[in-house]
């Protein structure tokens, strides 16, 4: 009887294990040396260099514009607000939602204030949506994403503190005079303005949203004012057209920021290959509220997840530096958790310098081969967590 017990307490020991979260060291030495890359390029013009996917077979909403519609590839880049519920105490939930997101080929998510806060990037592509928002302002780190890319930006406000100012930052890097950037709060004269709508009335909610995440924007229009001669940077990633086996099981991602009612986790549905998101609740009856997009209350989702490990420097409580490239004395690497077809790869990632694209490498060195879908990029600081299982 007491050798049955034994079996028995080591076979719960062993299933225990084997659902415990994995806790990442972000700064781990993996032994990691990238290769170098070229540009990627793609041989089939109906294939989107950013998801990967048959443009020819993407469902259009009236209105839009973008790569699909136009055969023009320019990004846009776009600040989405991610406030707190009052009901759900979780951010960018319920009637705190975005909208217009679902058409995001890449989401990232980079920390705005010191207490863990984050703000959404939405980089359209595809397909460039009539209305998407609750638009709000941006930091330095999201004006470097701009750069990565080339793409156009929509904004609304900025920061503006001595070591932290964007306008500046804009104006040395160039970007400032290349007819790209579409700040909200410019005067009326501007031709981009009238895209711009305060007291936005979702069709969902029947009520205009409150001040001050009450802000939509027509990408679709806005990007007409690109001059005809600007090119944006060629960011084609690679696609796998098998789904990935590699690295070790990962069906849950839980991301801490060490903030309640900000951490989120990602869950894997094996029936359709993708990620869904929710966000835990500032109180701890509530627990976790799905992600969804607030008209269509349906769950945003994505084929790959990356934590991108990346030093963040405070410079006020709301005035970080997200070090997303080589700058200042930061090496534009670092670790890199790469998420897909509910597997871990311990991954690696760099980008040299401002006008050259982040590269994801796999744990021999190699450039990551994504599946093809939506990508969601955390830019997830130092001291933060990261655990999956």
């Amino acid at each position: 009887m007491k050798r049955v017990l034994l079996v028995l307490m080591a076979l719960m020991l062993l299933c225990g294990s084997a659902f415990a979260d994995t806790i990442v060291n972000p700064t781990e030495n993996r032994g990691i040396t990238a290769t170098a890359v070229s540009v990627n390029l793609l041989d089939d013009p109906d294939i989107s260099p950013t998801t990967g996917l048959r443009l020819s077979e993407l469902e259009i909403p009236m209105g839009a514009a973008g790569l699909a519609v136009t055969g023009r590839y320019m990004p846009m880049l776009v600040q989405i607000c991610n406030p707190v519920d009052d009901q759900t105490r979780a951010a960018g939930t319920r009637n705190r939602a975005p909208w217009g997101v679902q058409y995001a080929d890449i989401i990232y998510e980079l920390q705005l204030h010191k207490n863990g806060e984050t703000r959404m990037s939405a980089l359209y592509s595809d397909i460039l949506p009539e209305a998407t928002g609750p638009i709000r302002s941006a930091r330095m780190g999201h004006a470097w994403l701009r750069e990565e890319w080339d793409c156009g930006f929509m904004f609304y406000g900025q920061q503006e503190y001595k070591q932290t100012n964007v306008l500046d930052e804009f104006r040395a890097l160039g970007a400032a005079t290349k007819g790209v950037l579409f700040p909200g709060t410019a005067g009326s004269s501007k031709p981009w303005k009238q895209f711009y709508e305060r007291d936005y009335k979702p069709k969902s909610l029947g009520a205009k949203l409150q001040q001050p995440n009450d802000v939509t924007g027509n990408v679709a229009e806005i990007s007409k004012l690109i001059p005809d001669d600007h090119t944006a940077t060629n960011h084609t990633f690679k696609f796998a057209d098998q789904p990935y086996t590699g690295g070790d099981a990962a069906t849950e991602i839980l991301v801490d920021w060490k903030r309640p009612g900000f951490n989120s986790k990602f869950t894997y549905d094996d029936a359709t290959g993708l990620y869904s998101r929710s966000v835990d609740s500032e109180n701890k009856k509530k627990g976790y509220t799905q992600w969804v997009e607030l008209e269509t209350k349906q769950p945003i989702t994505f084929s790959n997840v990356i934590v991108q490990w990346t030093p963040t420097v405070f410079f006020g409580n709301d005035a970080p530096v997200s070090y997303n490239v080589a700058r200042d004395g930061y090496p534009g690497e670092g670790n890199a958790e790469i998420f897909m077809n509910g597997r871990h790869i311990a991954g690696y990632w760099k980008r040299e310098g401002m006008n050259t694209r982040t590269v994801f490498y796999d744990e021999n060195g190699q450039e990551i081969a994504f599946q093809r879908g939506k990508t969601m990029i955390v830019q997830l600081p130092l001291e933060k967590g990261c655990s999956y299982k």
